[in-house]
């Protein structure tokens, strides 16, 4: 059985604890609301959160109450006998250093010494249904620096009895947690950072068993300011904007199942793993699949980065219950329509996928029956990355592509297309492409290169250039 994946903080008894009354109990606690159903807000499809009081979350989730944050176990999904060996990742599959039968090792201490376990943090909230739960979350580039990324269920759900969807409040955000530190400064080291206000793509209704199924399931929250931006304080990954593919990533959170140290919620744990196209989940082309690492619960909304960079290329959406012979995990990519539709929303200042091509060659004329080379330069402006940029060039009559280099291309006699595997800000990419004139060539051959973005990029004029090659008759 496949799931989305929560953790419930627990008593230590295994029971859900309740929620303290009158001047304890959380803001915008959900018990005290009807059901939310937020207005579309039109465009591009996002929906947010009423404004929630980051001061108060902050307040509310004291040292006391992250104490209690036990997770409790799944139901379980296969006959027990299979589901009491616990082993999910064959060995063959593991290839975290040092992983374990889940693929997953602990994240050495101090998590403040590298950026992505700094970057990374747990997220507590109370759930639609009035109980704290939490899910892992990390840092994510925006003009206002003030940006998480997590799971859509991470905010939204629809709770027990209820026919429509609820958000979440009282999120409170803990970079680099370290549920095992002895004192609040080691424990929190950057602080809390409460949340005022979640988005996700209207997209993802919370329905069909929490939409485990959903491209949609990928969600931003606004943190408070406090004397400097989250940004500053911790660092951020990149988003890169993609359809899937083929990466080796690494990915980190706080997977919690009760009684499962290190898998209680309190380390920060990683897994190294190959991604494929889900072939798990039906119809599903954005989304991303490995069978090295296992999904427990509360690593939802946790980072996949790509390996060696801080190039956010998913987020942890699904995967098999705990028990379960081969476990998996699923992440979404960020699509436009699921990261631009909420981006667009929560940081209306940022620029993204802003992609520009120049095309230029040889200044003094070629002579009939030669080569020149033309090189087209491609650029992303801006706070996103963006994999597999289509490129394509082209030559009019009279001329012939003979070599290109820097991309993955199908040339033609007179078009080449071709895909360059990423393009981040401030780094471009350069394609060349030798020219083959013909004898009977005209005076002037223009040469196009034509780089695709999405409706995100604000200044599409640039995604064409043309170089005009002089001939020598």
């Amino acid at each position: 059985m496949w799931r989305t994946l929560v953790t419930t903080l627990t008593t230590l008894a295994g029971v859900a604890f309740a929620l303290p009354a009158a001047a304890d109990r959380p803001p915008h606690a959900a018990p005290a609301q009807p059901p939310l159903i937020p207005a579309h807000e039109g465009g591009w499809g996002a929906e947010s959160s009423p404004l929630m009081r980051p001061g108060q979350a902050v307040r509310y989730w004291t040292p006391g109450k992250q104490a209690k944050a036990n997770a409790a176990d799944l139901p379980a999904s296969l006959p027990s006998p299979a589901a009491a060996q616990r082993r999910s990742v064959p060995t063959t599959k593991r290839l975290t250093p040092g992983g374990d039968t889940n693929g997953y090792a602990r994240v050495r201490r101090p998590y403040t010494d590298t950026d992505r376990s700094r970057i990374t943090g747990r997220l507590f909230f109370v759930n639609a249904g009035g109980r704290g739960d939490s899910c892992s979350a990390s840092v994510v580039r925006s003009a206002a620096e003030l940006l998480i990324i997590t799971a859509a269920h991470c905010v939204y759900s629809i709770p027990a009895g209820a026919t429509s969807g609820r958000w979440h409040s009282s999120f409170a955000f803990v970079p680099a947690y370290d549920g095992r530190a002895a004192g609040e400064r080691q424990r929190e080291p950057y602080g809390r950072w409460g949340g005022r206000r979640a988005w996700k793509p209207d997209g993802y209704t919370g329905t069909t068993g929490g939409d485990w199924n959903s491209i949609y399931d990928v969600a931003l929250i606004e943190v408070g300011n406090k004397n400097r931006t989250l940004q500053d304080a911790v660092g951020a990954f990149t988003p890169v904007r993609s359809q899937g593919g083929r990466h080796t990533i690494a990915t980190a959170g706080y997977p919690g199942v009760l009684g499962r140290k290190p898998y209680d919620g309190k380390d920060q744990l990683w897994c190294l793993a190959k991604t494929q196209p889900a072939r798990s989940i039906a119809a599903a082309p954005s989304k991303l699949e490995t069978n090295n690492c296992h999904l427990s619960k509360g690593h939802s909304g946790g980072p996949w980065v790509l390996e060696g960079t801080n190039d956010l290329i998913g987020v942890l959406s699904a995967g098999a219950e705990d028990g379960e012979a081969d476990g998996f995990s699923v992440a979404n990519t960020l699509t436009t329509d699921s990261y631009g539709a909420i981006v667009t929303k929560a940081d209306p200042r940022g620029v993204y996928d802003a992609l520009s091509v120049n095309l230029v060659g040889r200044a003094r004329p070629v002579r009939p029956g030669r080569t020149a080379t033309v090189t087209a330069t491609v650029a992303m402006r801006g706070l996103m990355a963006a994999a597999q940029v289509p490129v394509t060039l082209t030559a009019p009559a009279g001329a012939g592509f003979s070599a290109i280099r820097g991309a993955t291309c199908e040339r033609g006699d007179r078009k080449a297309t071709c895909v360059i595997g990423t393009v981040r800000p401030g780094r471009p990419v350069r394609i060349s492409a030798r020219v083959r004139v013909a004898r009977d060539a005209k005076a002037w051959l223009p040469i196009s290169a034509h780089v695709t973005s999405t409706p995100l990029d604000p200044t599409q004029r640039d995604n064409t250039s043309v170089f005009s090659l002089a001939t020598r008759r």
